[in-house]
């Protein structure tokens, strides 16, 4: 090593360390199949009517089109050098991901449509597409959260079953307002996002959700 050399190791503190590992927990890429998996396992008719067997089989199905296959995008684009890191921390890195994401959940909605599966699941599913395609629109002018548009898409998809399945999902919508609050703080001391791309990411994927789920 050089005498005028110096390597200079940055810790991260504990509030950090917790905030890299809620983002991770509660990554846009899982939203879809965390939804899913409150729908099926909370009290209402579809999940009261619908097989064990087939719920698995949506988690499955949902879990590999949604983050499985996205993943292994990113990971072939952080091994080309397309991208620095698996954060995507600039808006230029993130065009590709979030393009060919939104590629392979409109392929997963294609999917469902397909089959005779309720009319609420495709709703969830559009509702991801849709908000997952602006989110990848905005990306080129604004580095919008996707980890806030995601619970947010969640929590709105939680309001909206609520109203159009009068299903008793209050304590679960409740909750995801708690989390949406720690995940946009976690955002927030990473310094990932400014306060206005988390809450912006938040409204849109709330909005977007609820829209699709009550009014198609």
């Amino acid at each position: 090593m050089d005498q005028g050399e110096t390597n200079i190791v940055i810790r991260k503190t504990g509030e950090e360390k917790f905030a890299t590992l809620l983002s991770y927990i509660l990554h846009p890429l899982l939203m879809p199949v965390y939804g899913f998996a409150l729908l099926f396992y909370s009290p209402n008719y579809v999940a009261t009517f619908t097989p064990s067997n087939v719920k698995l089989k949506i988690l499955l199905i949902t879990f590999v089109f949604t983050f499985v296959l996205p993943t292994i995008n990113a990971l072939i684009l952080l091994s080309t050098g397309r991208i620095n890191s698996l954060e995507m921390e600039t808006s230029k890195e993130r065009s590709i991901p979030y393009g060919s994401a939104a590629l392979y959940y409109f392929a997963l909605f294609y999917l469902f449509y397909h089959q005779q599966f309720p009319g609420i699941f495709k709703s969830l599913v559009l509702g991801a597409a849709f908000s997952i395609l602006l989110t990848w629109f905005i990306n080129f002018k604004w580095k919008i959260s996707a980890h806030t548009v995601g619970i947010g898409g969640t929590a709105g998809a939680a309001l909206g079953v609520i109203y159009r399945l009068h299903a008793e999902m209050y304590t679960v919508f409740i909750l995801l307002i708690f989390f949406s609050g720690i995940l946009a703080y976690a955002r927030l001391k990473l310094n990932a996002h400014t306060p206005s791309q988390v809450y912006s990411g938040f409204a849109l994927g709330f909005i977007v959700e609820l829209g699709i789920i009550l009014f198609l």
